[in-house]
């Protein structure tokens, strides 16, 4: 099938590049509105490698252009585009002089704010924009990878490959302890929307709101950050069908390195070590990964006239994980729609989408029995996957010891998932200036989960297990505004909103499990006919929580020169205690367009010098619900000593707090925009500190006097500073060669300034490990220290192994010692990079070919290799498999298991080639039925330079205690793709 569409594809390129032999010439002029020469500029005919420069007069002479209508293009950086088409004659010379204008769309493209929209050259707060065209591309299982690398200060990171895992995005740090600290999605109006319900062939723009003073007008919501998806839409000017296609191969990046079996019987030789050899060679690694294959598809419309607009689209993506056993399938259905009415005074749009999920899981972030990748890094290399009779081979090595293909092939772990979301909008034009809007919006989450284990699967007794999952989540939006823009005497510029937003989020779910299945061929389907029931067995929740906020906004600019911004919220949320359900959520920025001042606007080369100063108070409501109240939970049964019945008792899950409130993060940013050379470089500075206060937390506490052993409270906060540059080149303009670059620098320091009042002693013991030979609770390696960066690794610093083979460390007192206990701990790395660093490109040749690519990089990121620490223990050999420097272990004489210690801390920085795309765009201008045609090859992650020794320096930056890797991290994938993008 794919040779026939390249074949087709190379005949139409034959065709519409050799047609007419026959040629004639253009010449003329290029200027500017006053006159002026434009030199250097370009001229070419669309659709074709044809092309020349004007000379320094401003002159061109385009020849050898073939018979027929032709478009004639000309451009020059920082002017708009002219096209004039014409019909060539052989042998003649027609005459074309354009004037150009000024392009301003770059500093006047709207960008999208808080309940509205503005000019990017009028924005006072941080925001960041990101167009559709320089999203990354090839397999994308997230529209949020999508823009990895795009923006400073937006850390989006991912622990390996899997298809079913998510992002972590983290906007100018971390704001909190134990709160969700993700920033709020917002997809076409709709708040708290799910990102991976949009297909990113449908994605027009993102919107990042960095600072408070952009982010608080969403009050409680938006102190982590606001991530604002806006999509495509149709119109009478894009009246079109449009096929998108593309098909992956995914590859692991990186292996873990271990011994492999002909190593392991040489080591058991030479040491003269009793290997219980399995009698085969088998590379476990190999046997639970694959070639994974991805496709995806999407048909899109879009279309209208003066008062309508419609764009529809289907989009069905098929990943299967490079790891067996995991695969996700998704398809989106997609309608947007617009109307106008009453003179265009009203306008109606609307938003339907549904997205439908299959997921096939498998486990791997523990050591678990059904754990894959722990089981296929531990198993000896000997042991063959099957036995001589073609059954799963089976063995008892070691606690906790499995065959992974038998987990894979035998255990169902499937998740079904229905999310619909839908919103319409009405804004009536009430007088002029004056437009008052309505925004009605619905989300619905279904999701049905179930797992089945039959009997035998795992080596020791299994009497099998299985388990039935249902959960339901609603939410509804309505909100209301009223928005005024007046214009007076041309250079006083103001624009006022109010409004008014209510929000309610309810969810329902249940689970029924049983043990001791009857019949493998049931499954989860009858678990009523499983033999082991318990009261536990059975498990139902509901609940919900309700947001209410009244907010307004007012902005004013004289003559384009001058900015003052202010917004003020007030929120209620059914979330806190009965003392504190309010909050107050204030804003105000200030811009001053610096070369619109007399002593810069006669600088030609200044098109933007603007500097900005904003401040604002945002919240924080992520804890849970419910939290602020006594809740009674079952704990277990009793027998009633009056009748001897068993019956269910209750006590409390943790106690009240009627103090408990918002967490709130106060913001200061400083930012310069500006342009340059007709905008041919541009960019933006930010300098910002922010405090998070009252930080959201769950913590111990004793009983007596407390009710419960849990209590929800504020208490605590952090500080994150930094600096962010974005700056945009248009590097090369040339008829056959184009280049765009950008480069987006990032640095943010994230300090702990007080632990809180439920903290004993200095330090907050995070990032605890267990595994095979870890016991007790001193195997924490993360230290949360008042002064210190959050994350920061907290370890005993390794001296040298005893003479019987034993870890020794730096000691409390000063001196050495073999007691964890006694070890003196520091701080020895930091899982926080020093600097981010985003560089996209994006290049044209002869009009035609494309090539795309964008490196990634953190800079100072330390990793803690628990991986290792853990494989690189010499007793495990020859029972269980390790890696190489388990022998260099063993010949020192280490007698020691696992043990946390410095030397594990391992600079994990690495340069990244994220996406890298070749492309070639069909000439289609004698083709009526076609717009455009592209095919290109595509790759994610071609190489990575790092010097971590583990499989990917990379890992989740969320939470307290991260940069952990411990063998559980789906490996990192590279992915081939082959795509063809088609428009009529």
């Amino acid at each position: 099938m794919i040779k026939k569409i390249l074949s087709l594809l190379f005949t139409v390129f034959v065709f519409v590049t050799f047609t007419n032999a026959q040629t004639g010439t253009v010449k003329g002029k290029i200027a500017d509105k006053n006159g002026e020469p434009l030199i250097g500029a370009n001229v070419f005919v669309k659709g074709s490698t044809l092309g020349t420069i004007t000379d320094v007069d401003g002159n061109y002479i385009l020849s050898k252009i073939p018979e027929g209508e032709q478009t004639i293009v000309a451009s020059f950086i920082g002017y708009t585009n002219q096209e004039n088409t014409v019909t060539i004659k052989a042998e003649q010379t027609i005459t074309l002089n354009y004037v150009l204008q000024e392009d301003i769309t770059t500093l006047d493209e709207l960008i999208i704010i808080g309940y509205g929209v503005q000019k990017k050259s009028d924005k006072t707060g941080a925001v960041a924009h990101i167009k559709a065209d320089e999203m990354n591309g090839g397999v994308i299982t997230d529209p949020l990878q999508a823009i990895q690398g795009k923006s400073a200060g937006v850390m989006i990171t991912k622990k390996g490959g899997d298809p079913n895992s998510g992002f972590s995005v983290k906007i100018r740090g971390a704001s909190g302890f134990d709160s969700n600290t993700q920033p709020l999605y917002i997809i076409d109006g709709v708040q708290g929307a799910d990102p991976t319900t949009v297909a990113p062939e449908d994605i027009e723009s993102y919107n990042i709101l960095k600072d408070a003073a952009s982010t608080a007008i969403y009050g409680s919501r938006g102190s982590n950050g606001v991530i604002i998806i806006t999509t495509k839409k149709g119109g009478k000017d894009n009246r079109q069908i449009s096929f998108n296609v593309k098909v992956s191969a995914d590859q692991v990046a990186n292996k873990l390195d271990l011994l492999s079996a002909e190593e392991l019987r040489q080591f058991s030789a030479d040491k003269g070590l009793n290997l219980t050899d399995g009698g085969a060679s088998t590379d476990w690694q190999d046997e639970i990964f694959r070639t994974g294959l991805t496709q995806t598809y999407n048909l899109n419309f879009s279309g209208g006239n003066d008062k309508s607009a419609y764009y529809a689209s289907l989009t069905h993506s098929d990943w299967g994980g490079v790891m067996r056993g995991t695969e996700k399938k998704r398809d989106i259905a997609k309608v947007n729609l617009s109307h106008k009415a009453f003179d265009n005074r009203l306008t109606l749009s609307g938003t339907m989408q549904g997205t439908f999920e299959q997921n096939d899981y498998e486990n791997y972030n523990s050591f678990n029995k059904d754990d894959i990748i722990y089981q296929a890094y531990q198993r000896n290399p000997t042991d063959p996957v099957y036995d001589a009779n073609g059954d799963y081979y089976k063995t008892i090595r070691a606690f906790n010891y499995e065959n992974p293909i038998a987990v894979i092939n035998e255990i169902d772990n499937i998740r079904d998932a229905k999310r619909f979301l839908g919103n319409f909008r009405a804004d009536l034009e009430i007088i002029e200036g004056l437009t008052g809007s309505v925004n009605v919006s619905y989300i619905r989450n279904d999701h049905v989960s179930s797992y089945f284990r039959p009997k035998g699967v795992y080596a020791t007794a299994d009497n099998g297990f299985g388990k039935k999952e249902y959960q339901n989540n609603q939410q509804k939006m309505i909100d209301v505004t009223g928005t005024y823009i007046k214009t007076i005497n041309t250079v006083h510029n103001i624009n006022a909103m109010v409004g008014y937003s209510w929000q309610e989020s309810y969810w329902e779910g249940f689970y029924a499990q049983a043990e001791n299945p009857q019949s493998d061929f049931m499954k989860y389907n009858n678990l009523g006919s499983f033999i082991d029931i318990t009261p536990q067995s059975i498990g139902s929740w509901a609940g919900q929580w309700t947001l209410a906020g009244f907010f307004g906004r007012a902005q004013y600019n004289y003559n384009g020169k001058y900015y003052v911004t202010a917004s003020l919220r007030r929120d209620g949320s059914s979330k806190f205690g009965e003392n504190n359900k309010w909050g107050w959520f204030p804003t105000a920025s200030v811009g001053w367009d610096m070369h619109k001042e007399a002593f810069l606007e006669s600088t030609s080369w200044i098109d933007q010098l603007k500097l900005r100063a904003s401040y604002g108070i945002a919240g924080n409501q992520e804890i849970g619900e419910y939290r602020s109240q006594v809740v009674f939970t079952a704990t277990g049964t009793a027998t009633d000593p009056e009748t001897g019945a068993q019956v269910t008792t209750f006590g409390p899950a943790w106690n009240a707090n009627p103090n408990l409130k918002w967490e709130t993060t106060t913001e200061l940013n400083f930012g310069v925009d500006f342009a340059f050379i007709n905008s041919k470089i541009s960019g933006t500075v930010e300098v910002y500190t922010k405090m998070t206060d009252d930080l959201l937390g769950q913590y111990q506490v004793p009983v007596p006097p407390n009710l419960a052993q849990t209590t929800f409270a504020n208490s605590g906060s952090m500080k994150n500073s930094g600096v962010e540059l974005y700056v945009q080149y248009h590097a090369i303009d040339n008829p056959n060669f184009k280049w765009k670059t950008s480069l987006n620098v990032s640095h943010n320091k994230t300090i702990i300034n007080d632990l809180g009042d439920f903290v004993e002693g200095e330090v907050r013991r995070d990032g605890y490990l267990s595994g095979r030979g870890l016991i007790g609770d001193l195997n924490y390696v993360t230290g949360n220290i008042e002064g210190e960066e959050l994350g920061a690794f907290y370890l005993p610093v390794y001296v040298k192994l005893s003479d019987d083979g034993v870890f020794l460390y730096e000691s409390q007192t000063g001196g050495i010692t073999r007691e964890l206990s006694a070890a003196k701990r520091q701080i020895v790395g930091s899982p926080l990079p020093d600097v981010e660093l985003g560089w996209s490109n994006s290049l044209t040749f002869y009009n035609n070919w494309h090539l795309d690519f964008s490196f990634r990089s953190m800079i100072g990121n330390d990793v803690y290799n628990a991986t290792r620490m853990f494989f690189d223990y010499p007793g495990l050999l020859p029972s269980l498999n390790a890696m190489p420097e388990a022998i260099d272990w063993y010949e020192k004489g280490r007698t020691s298991s696992a043990a946390i210690a410095d030397i594990y801390v391992e600079d994990a920085s690495f340069l990244r080639l994220d996406y890298l795309s070749l492309g070639y765009t069909f000439n289609t201008t004698n083709i009526k039925s076609i717009k455009n045609l592209k095919i290109y090859f595509a790759s994610n992650n071609l190489f990575t330079i790092t010097g971590y020794s583990g499989v990917d320096p990379e890992t989740t930056m969320d939470g307290l205690a991260f940069g952990i890797d411990q063998y559980n991290v789906y490996p990192k994938t590279r992915t081939f793709t082959f795509g063809i993008n088609a428009t009529f």
